[in-house]
């Protein structure tokens, strides 16, 4: 009995003791549940300023860089979903980390209707407002390249950059052509610059001397190709410029200095060769260097011995030269095949030239 009684205030002690420590740990797990979600919440980029530089631009600066997923442009669709407009406003492209910044951004728009304040929320954060801008980019010149295509042409020299010369991403591509501009987009030299963000499903509309109205879509990776700020345009499918007719170009986001331009005939490309590079690939080479990059948007028919078709599309950005690479639709090469190679809607010529599959 001593015993006991002697005993039973220290296993009392220790389990008063055991307890509380399990309480204390118990309570701290609990604190550190409840402050995980407010840590994620915090590193969370929110938007701290925002900018409308132009019509279909807007350059935002987030607390913190965005995340990798958050730029990718396979990505696309979902990031259009993190940033909430109203007035239907919409992403067009991902944002783009400007050169020597730390997280501020060009942020490409649908075009900002005159006199409308905005709101947008990232990510569920807080509602910011802007007003919309009405500034159009000004762009110098227009010339046809081709039967149903023709290009708008900027120049940095009178303070207009094409983004892909002041963007992170494009940097290591650009060389000389590369430079850095501060929140103001203004150079080194003290130089303003309009900023042409990306030209992803713009269109502008082009009016015949008779009144006939066609819209032009945007040639995809065309707006700095080659060293120039000379995006490409092209008519719908199956319509081309009637030559010897003049045509202006009109645009609900740039103002262009001389808008018009007189068509005429120009001889179709003319394809060489065609060489197999793996049963998914091959590579076209046309009789000379095009200058520019005019295989865009351009698609090719190969057509079996036995009677079947393949339909192939241009790889963009991939020419080098004379030669790019085109990519087939849905299907793949048979090994040891021979097939036609037949230019689509015209754009080239290609007399007796055969792809030999490997």
């Amino acid at each position: 009995m001593k015993k006991a009684k002697l005993l039973s205030p220290i296993l009392l002690g220790l389990t008063l003791a055991i307890t509380g420590c399990n309480t204390e740990t118990q309570n701290n797990q609990s604190e550190q549940k409840q402050e995980q979600p407010q840590k994620e919440t915090q590193n969370e980029a929110q938007i701290s300023d925002l900018q409308a530089l132009n019509a279909m631009t807007l350059q935002i600066t987030f607390s913190t860089p965005l995340l990798e997923e958050d730029v990718n442009p396979d990505n696309l669709d979902i990031i259009k979903k993190n940033f909430e407009f109203d007035h239907e406003l919409s992403l067009v492209n991902v944002p783009r980390l400007k050169i020597g910044s730390e997280s501020t951004y060009i942020i490409p728009v649908t075009i900002q209707k005159p006199g409308t304040t905005y709101t947008v929320i990232y990510k569920d954060g807080e509602k910011q407002s802007f007003e919309a801008s009405e500034e159009k980019i000004n762009l110098s010149q227009t010339k046809q390249v081709t039967n149903d295509t023709f290009e708008i042409e900027s120049f940095k020299e009178d303070g207009v950059t094409d983004y892909a010369n002041i963007i992170e991403a494009y940097k290591a591509g650009r060389g000389d052509l590369s430079f850095q501009v501060d929140d103001e987009n203004k150079d080194d030299n003290g130089n303003q610059y309009q900023v042409i963000s990306s030209l992803r499903d713009r269109t502008v509309i082009i009016t015949a001397d008779n009144g006939e109205e066609f819209t032009a879509n945007y040639v995809p990776f065309t707006q700095a190709a080659d060293g120039r700020q000379a995006p490409k345009f092209r008519l719908s499918e199956g319509q081309t410029l009637t030559p010897g007719t003049t045509y202006t170009v009109s645009s609900d986001w740039a103002t262009i200095k001389n808008p018009t331009f007189e068509t005429k005939e120009i001889a179709p490309l003319t394809v060489k060769s065609a060489e197999a590079i793996d049963d998914k690939s091959f590579q076209l080479t046309l009789d000379k260097d095009p200058g520019m990059d005019l295989l865009a948007g351009r698609s090719v028919e190969l057509q079996a011995e036995d009677g079947s078709k393949i339909q192939a599309q241009y790889r963009f950005s991939s020419r080098k030269g004379a030669v790019g690479i085109f990519d087939v639709k849905d299907n793949t090469l048979k090994p040891g095949a021979t097939y036609i190679v037949v230019p689509m809607n015209d754009w080239a010529t290609a007399s007796d030239v055969s792809l030999v599959t490997k």
